[in-house]
């Protein structure tokens, strides 16, 4: 029997345990359900209450304010498995897509050597179709398996609407998906994996970030805009807009979410005034 008090919970969660920015504040509180039961229960209990929160898996493209009155559910404590059949692959939403690729890669089968350079879980990739390297999370989904408060159920691929960086899937949780890879030979998905990895870490900055806080415009890159604006390296604060690529808002070690928000606002303007060209943010921003 599963009850509220036997669900990890911390009160006045630290934002720096729940995202890869590790910007200062408190969220009301944090759930850590380890068992997929505790999920749904604890996403049960918050909906039907009205409770303002959020499901987060590693935070990887999380903004959140140091004001922001919510609760977090997160899934990094929760049993994660990776079971492979012929070519088949189901896995859990709270499985990091890094853990995948190398189970994946070492039973010769490819569709997430690109996608293991983004720190992110399978639900998280899914739900913001996640993409690296011309290769997408959708590439090779068949359904994702949801809890939508009341029953679970499959959603197959051609029912969600997907775009780029973006789903339609809302009003749910993901519990898991499964793939249909293809054979490849696992030393040359391991050279993929390292050039992939490579071009990564020589492009991008190594602190804390959210990747890139900008979706590319249609034919642009967001970072050569802000670039071409003079803004690249600016700071505010222990925040600063990237020396290494513009579409990276680092932070220097005790950034707040206002100091981010700053930079953020000031790239949208200065690339509107110059461009006319609307930037609209990857980073899900949580006020």
């Amino acid at each position: 029997m599963i009850s509220l008090n036997k669900i990890e919970f911390v009160q006045n969660e630290e934002i720096k345990n729940l995202t890869t920015y590790k910007t200062k504040g408190c969220v009301l509180g944090a759930f850590y359900p380890k068992t997929e039961r505790e999920f749904i229960y604890i996403y049960s209990f918050l909906k039907s209450g009205n409770q303002p929160f959020i499901v987060v898996g590693n935070g990887s493209n999380f903004l959140i304010s140091d004001t922001a009155k919510i609760f977090v559910v997160s899934t990094k404590k929760l049993n994660n498995y990776i079971i492979i059949k012929n070519n088949k692959l189901y896995v859990s939403s709270s499985t990091m897509l890094s853990a995948v690729y190398s189970k994946t890669m070492n039973r010769n089968l490819s569709g997430f050597e690109a996608l293991a350079t983004i720190p992110a879980t399978i639900g998280g990739a899914i739900k913001n179709n996640a993409s690296a390297f011309n290769q997408t999370i959708f590439d090779n989904l068949e359904y994702i398996k949801v809890f939508d408060g009341k029953k679970s159920r499959k959603i197959y691929k051609d029912k969600i609407e997907y775009a780029y960086h973006k789903t339609n899937i809302t009003n749910c949780i993901i519990l898991s998906a499964k793939f249909n890879l293809k054979g490849e030979n696992k030393y040359v998905l391991h050279t993929k994996f390292l050039n992939y990895q490579k071009t990564r870490l020589n492009k991008q900055p190594k602190k804390f970030s959210c990747g890139s806080i900008f979706q590319n415009p249609e034919n642009q890159f967001a970072g050569e805009l802000i670039e071409k604006c003079g803004l690249k390296g600016l700071t505010q604060n222990d925040a600063q807009i990237s020396d290494i690529h513009a579409n990276f808002i680092i932070n220097n070690g005790n950034a707040r979410f206002e100091d981010i928000i700053y930079l953020i606002n000031l790239c949208k303007e200065k690339v509107f005034n110059k461009f006319k060209i609307k930037l609209e943010e990857e980073v899900e921003i949580i006020k």
